[in-house]
């Protein structure tokens, strides 16, 4: 399969309990991170997808007009919040047999790991990183077959990424295949809380990134906002 024949789904909604902030605008590298995202993921992808709350969707489509047709923001289907429905309402949209999907919170991205992900697409319904015990679910590509299973466990109540891979084929990414296009694992970091962040904005500094000084800015505006 070529890259064209994929599109990533990126997950903007849900809710953010850790931060009292909007994770998507939060600032990494001078830029915010949905449209970091955006452009990282634009390098591989011909089309993206972000799923975001009906509530938001007016407000993210403004913020992301630059991008054009290649972007186009869905709003989730009905049901919990989780990014096991956000999965399911880009599963849905998409016309792609397979879809990447990544969460709008994990800056460092790399290229060279997904695109040799894609070339690893067989006949599973599911491409997971499996780093020892511990799974990728935001950072996999998901087949159209998936839906079914997934709107039955949701139906259910289910809300872990998890619940519905005992009904589909899973094949895993191992530590060791990662290790050669991400030695320290990067790709798979996100943002929670403002520690993470401010753990991000170091990252990006030692990368030799400049443009640092509106992170902190940002950082001690929404520090403040907590207190």
């Amino acid at each position: 399969m070529r890259m064209t024949d994929f599109v990533a789904i990126v997950l903007a909604g849900g809710e953010n309990l850790r931060l009292p902030h909007l994770k998507s605008e939060l600032l990494v590298g001078g830029e915010i991170l949905i449209r970091r995202i955006t452009l990282s993921l634009l390098s591989l992808f011909k089309d993206i997808l972000i799923v975001v709350d009906e509530d938001k969707l007016d407000y993210l489509e403004k913020l992301m007009y630059s991008f054009g047709r290649s972007v186009k923001l869905v709003s989730d289907v009905v049901g919990p919040k989780c990014p096991l429905r956000g999965l399911y309402s880009g599963l849905l949209y998409s016309p792609a047999k397979f879809n990447f999907l990544v969460g709008c919170d994990m800056p460092f991205l790399q290229r060279e790991l997904i695109s040799y992900m894609a070339g690893r697409i067989s006949r599973a319904d599911i491409l997971i990183p499996r780093m020892g015990e511990f799974l990728e679910p935001l950072h996999a590509f998901y087949s159209s077959r998936c839906l079914h299973s997934i709107e039955k466990v949701l139906r259910e109540g289910e809300k872990k990424m998890v619940s519905f891979f005992p009904y589909v084929e899973v094949e895993y990414l191992e530590r060791e295949e990662i290790a050669i296009f991400d030695p320290q694992g990067i790709s798979f970091f996100n943002i929670n809380t403002i520690d993470d962040w401010k753990k991000a904005i170091e990252i990006e500094k030692k990368r030799g990134k400049q443009q640092y000084g509106r992170e902190y800015s940002q950082v001690a505006n929404i520090t403040e906002l907590q207190r």
